[in-house]
């Protein structure tokens, strides 16, 4: 042992500094410094061998420890920037970072689970060369990273390129060597049973790592795998805190729209109640949704509606195919039109299509408003209900309006006068008949269209209409083209007649029309209106009234007869010869006897008395069979 008595106190003062001050260098500082001043002292070798054993044991002790407070304090900064997590990519470049300082290798890298199949991919990585290595893929069951996810222990080689205890992938390898790498570390990421990813060190040189590299990389792969798993609940939880915050605001908007919806309802049940129409209903829903909206009827056509107030509304075509599907879904269906999404709900009724609603909708690429397609849905539902009691109504309407015109037909009684007078607007002027075929619907469809111009009933296979119109021809067909719309049938077929008045007119007329009709099908005629006048020369023929040939020879010469009774002229018997010799005034002239310029003037004087247009080959034949059966009256007359 040193002798501190053989040194001068100031020679040991100085001893005893240089001693402790070796003790607290780095391995190797001071010992040939205190080896000399130990010599000059003159300590013994031995003493001397020990006491610079004893100093660079203290060395050794101090840099462990100096060591592992820097490694203490590089995980409490960790520690603390964990508990922070502010940016959980700058807090895992951090760690790598300080990994890498403290492990002092070439390279530190952490790899993260990619998927579901448990892929390890390189998030964060310091010391690397080549940008592919940056973003390494490692397939699951390949390399080192393998090894370390299955045994969730730490695992180093001393050499890669060496290594059998998992298989190769050939991309990895090549990344490996373009990195220069050799030896790795490589500890898990792990969170209960739950690999999150794994932490390397690497060297481009074979190296054999200790086990305070590896606890201390150990360390910092569990400060890392908390940081992950933290980010994950954090980011759950601020998922789950998203969802139910949407969750809530979408309750927030459904509870609004409901109200709103509910409020529209009330007015329009109000409104209902009050006597409106389905136009009232979506006058209504117009002006609550600040948007158009329109009624159609069963056949896709706006009700109530002016040219104007439809313009730019969807094609009929396509309003028909989306009654059709909203009819199948029992929901409003869209149409994209315009740049617009127009929904369209139907009005349904027990059996079939009542009509319908259609809004005008906002840009196609906007979704429906929460209050918008509910609402319709409602008001399509009330529709139902108002087109039911306007049906009911109508039908007992027309129902009670028939009953009238029925009794006309089959008596003639004051009482039966006043009734057909009380339920038209003026005089009866014309009837019709039209082949229905006992359809369903044909009564109350056609009462809807005649309206206050007219008296609807139905007698066998016939619809009848009683017209105090102008011209009934005109509206019959109107009428009839509404039927086979609503019907499905084009071919229906309407003969109008006119009345000259009174109950026993449109009687005859009804009866006539009706033979009329019989006569169209025959002829292959359908989908058409047609004059009973047309017949007029067969009525005369094939009707069992008594009276029938006397009124139609009255109607087409009843003038010139009168003619002949006042001036004592042969005016009927001049057209006889004048038919009989085919339309010829010289074979006329013969027959009767005179000069032809005489047949020429009667001819003259008869184009004047006649109603009709000579050159009309139908009015000439009416004519010629009128004067036939009048000079047939006459002989047969002069005969008896």
């Amino acid at each position: 042992m040193v002798d501190p008595t053989a040194a001068s106190p100031g020679a040991t003062a100085a001893l005893v500094r240089e001693v402790v001050s070796a003790s607290r260098s780095e391995p190797g500082v001071g010992t040939a410094a205190l080896s000399a001043l130990l010599a000059e002292a003159d300590v013994a070798a031995a003493e001397v061998d020990e006491l610079l054993a004893s100093v660079q044991e203290s060395q050794q002790l101090t840099a462990r420890l100096r060591r592992r407070a820097t490694e203490l304090e590089a995980l409490f900064s960790t520690a603390r920037e964990l508990v922070r997590l502010q940016d959980v990519t700058d807090v895992l470049r951090r760690l790598v970072e300080r990994a890498h300082e403290l492990m002092g290798t070439d390279v530190t890298y952490l790899s993260e689970v990619d998927d579901a199949q448990g892929d390890l991919r390189v998030r964060y990585s310091v010391g690397t060369v080549t940008p592919e290595f940056r973003d390494l893929l490692v397939p699951a069951g390949y390399g080192l990273a393998s090894l370390v996810a299955n045994s969730r222990e730490p695992v180093w080689v001393r050499q890669y390129a060496r290594m059998a205890d998992a298989p190769h992938d050939a991309s990895i390898d090549a990344a490996v060597e373009r990195e220069g790498l050799v030896s790795f570390l490589g500890v898990p990421l792990a969170v209960g049973d739950e690999v999150l990813g794994a932490l390397f060190a690497c060297n481009r040189f074979a190296h054999d790592f200790t086990p305070e590299q590896v606890l201390l990389l150990s360390a910092f792969a569990d400060h890392a795998a908390a940081v992950l798993h933290s980010a994950r609940v954090l980011a759950d939880s601020a998922a789950a805190r998203a969802r139910a915050e949407e969750a809530y605001r979408e309750l927030q908007r459904h509870l609004a729209a409901t109200q709103v919806a509910s409020s529209i309802h009330e007015q329009l049940t109000s409104a209902v109640m009050s006597g409106a129409t389905v136009v009232d209903l979506v006058a209504t829903l117009s002006g609550r949704l600040d948007r158009r909206v329109w009624a159609l009827d069963d056949g896709a056509r706006p009700l109530g509606a002016s040219p104007d107030a439809v313009r730019g509304l969807p094609a009929r075509v396509l309003l028909t195919d989306a009654v059709r599907a909203s009819q199948r879904s029992g929901h409003a269906a869209s149409i994209d039109h315009d740049g617009k999404r127009w929904l369209v709900v139907a009005i349904l009724g027990a059996d079939r299509v009542l009509g319908a609603i259609v809004a005008e909708g906002d840009d196609a690429e906007v979704p429906a408003d929460d209050v918008v397609r509910p609402t319709l849905e409602r008001a399509a539902h009330i529709a139902a209900l108002v087109s039911f009691k306007r049906d009911a109504v109508s039908a007992l309407r027309a129902e009670r309006r028939a009953r009238t015109l029925l009794a006309a037909l089959e008596g003639d009684t004051a009482r039966n006068a006043a009734d057909l007078a009380a339920e038209l607007s003026g005089a009866i002027t014309a009837c019709a008949v039209v082949d229905v075929r006992g359809r369903e619907g044909a009564l109350t469809t056609a009462a809807d269209v005649v309206g206050a111009d007219g008296l609807v009933a139905v007698r066998g296979d016939h619809l009848l209409v009683a017209w105090a119109v102008p011209d009934a021809t005109d509206a019959t067909e109107r009428m009839r083209r509404v039927l086979a719309d609503r019907l499905r049938e084009p071919g229906i077929r309407a003969v109008v007649a006119a009345v000259d008045g009174g109950i026993p007119s449109l009687r005859i007329a009804t009866d006539r029309a009706t033979r009329d009709l019989r006569l169209l099908e025959p002829l292959g005629i359908g989908g058409s209106t047609v004059r009973s006048d047309s017949f007029a020369p067969y009525h005369a023929l094939t009707s069992a009234a008594p009276d029938a040939v006397t009124r139609f020879v009255d109607d087409v010469l009843g003038r010139v007869r009168e003619w002949d009774s006042r001036r004592g002229t042969a005016l009927v018997e001049t057209l006889g010869a004048y038919f009989d010799g085919g339309g010829s005034r010289q074979a006329a002239a013969t027959a009767l006897r005179v000069h032809k310029n005489t047949v020429q003037q009667r001819l003259e004087r008869i184009w004047t008395l006649l109603d009709g247009d000579w050159d009309d080959a139908e009015y000439r034949f009416r004519v010629q069979a009128a004067v036939r059966l009048e000079n047939l009256r006459v002989r047969l007359a002069a005969g008896g």
